[in-house]
């Protein structure tokens, strides 16, 4: 996209609403809507590859990217605002919704697997949930955001693979998937740790950890419930990548079969997800922080706007010729009206001398329509030409 008809020229606005390591997130509004702009510090990147692709796509459940670059130095990216809550924050979801929610990121991530995308990144920051306003569709919509990471990914959602370098993948997303159900489930992470190192570790000890144990131990899952979800852990939380379920099919039918075993019914399945979207609506949407957590920066483009610098310097030099036409005008004036003076005095002489003459005798000859004698005219001062 040209400079002239870039995002960043156009917005009117742009408040910074979360700072990280890797790249600082603003809200940028303008004429044409609100727009994330996701600014990447010098020396980071995205997959161009993946953002590309989805640049020129439509996925119900995925992000639209509308620009993207580098300006300043800076890589950058430029996405629809998205009106939905943050997964991470919702605190605790039941688990007949959070299995709903599964089967609808899933079938969003099929589609994008036939082109060829992956996420790379999947964890509860990256996924916006919303009332879904189609009646005939599941009551929760989830939005997926921020693809194209360069690295594995959230330490805690990571695949093994992925920490051994390997690029993001079906098998890698599938397993990212179970850690995030764990986190909806249960409102906390299954692999927490402080350093990389110790993510690492945990992560590749995956095979040990009993999921099941751990849900029975929080005191807030049934028997039924603990065994209903068993399977969709030994089918995404492998070690082995060609241990876990197929592809996103597979994973849609393991999840129904597991809503099916909860025992609660469709109607129970749907009263619940419709109250649970009536939360959503309850709570502050979007990436929005409340006013002042910008800390004083919510109205700092990081960024020189283009048309503005641009307009800016032709107001200028607007302005600079002006002021030279009118320095131009006023020197003109005040040459010519220095030398009028010798214009005016010839003229009042000639009156003077025209008035003489009309005193003089008949016999002089002159007559009022005749021209002035040389006499008269040689002792008239010669107007300045200059």
């Amino acid at each position: 996209m040209s400079d002239n008809s870039s995002i960043l020229d156009n917005i009117d606005s742009c408040h910074l609403i979360h700072r990280g390591g890797e790249a600082d997130v603003y809200l940028a509004s303008g004429i044409s809507g609100k727009f994330i702009l996701k600014w990447y510090c010098k020396g980071s990147a995205f997959e161009t590859e993946v953002i590309e692709k989805l640049k020129c796509i439509r996925i119900p459940g995925i992000y639209r990217i509308r620009e993207s670059g580098v300006r300043d130095g800076n890589p950058y990216l430029v996405y629809d605002f998205v009106e939905g809550e943050n997964s991470r924050d919702v605190g605790r979801i039941p688990a007949p919704v959070a299995l709903g929610l599964l089967r609808e990121v899933a079938q969003s991530l099929l589609a994008l697997d036939v082109v060829g995308v992956h996420h790379g990144d999947l964890n509860s920051a990256n996924v916006l949930l919303s009332r879904n306003q189609d009646k005939s569709g599941f009551p929760v919509r989830a939005t997926l955001v921020d693809f194209g990471i360069v690295g594995p990914g959230t330490p805690g959602y990571a695949a093994p693979e992925r920490f051994q370098g390997r690029p993001a993948s079906t098998a890698s997303d599938l397993f990212s998937l179970g850690m995030l159900l764990y986190r909806w489930i249960t409102g906390e992470d299954l692999i927490q740790a402080l350093e990389y190192n110790e993510f690492q570790a945990e992560i590749l000890r995956i095979d040990s950890i009993s999921v099941d144990e751990k849900l029975y131990a929080s005191g807030n899952f049934t028997a039924t419930e603990i065994s209903a979800l068993s399977p969709l852990w030994k089918a995404l939380l492998r070690q082995n990548a060609e241990e876990r379920c197929e592809d996103f099919d597979e994973l849609d039918e393991i999840a129904e079969i597991a809503l099916g075993s909860f025992g609660v019914g469709e109607i129970k399945a749907s009263v619940d997800a419709q109250k649970f979207a009536e939360t959503l609506e309850c709570q502050k949407p979007g990436r929005i922080p409340p006013d002042g957590l910008a800390n004083g920066l919510d109205m700092a483009f990081p960024y020189e706007k283009r048309g503005i610098a641009h307009s800016k310097k032709m107001r200028k030099y607007m302005y600079l010729a002006a002021f030279g036409l009118i320095l131009t005008l006023m020197a003109f004036f005040f040459i010519v009206g220095t030398n009028s003076s010798d214009i005016d005095e010839t003229g009042n002489l000639l009156l003077e001398k025209s008035r003489n003459s009309v005193t003089m005798e008949p016999d002089s000859g002159l007559d009022s329509q005749d021209s002035l004698p040389s006499t008269i005219l040689k002792d008239l001062p010669t107007p300045s030409l200059d």
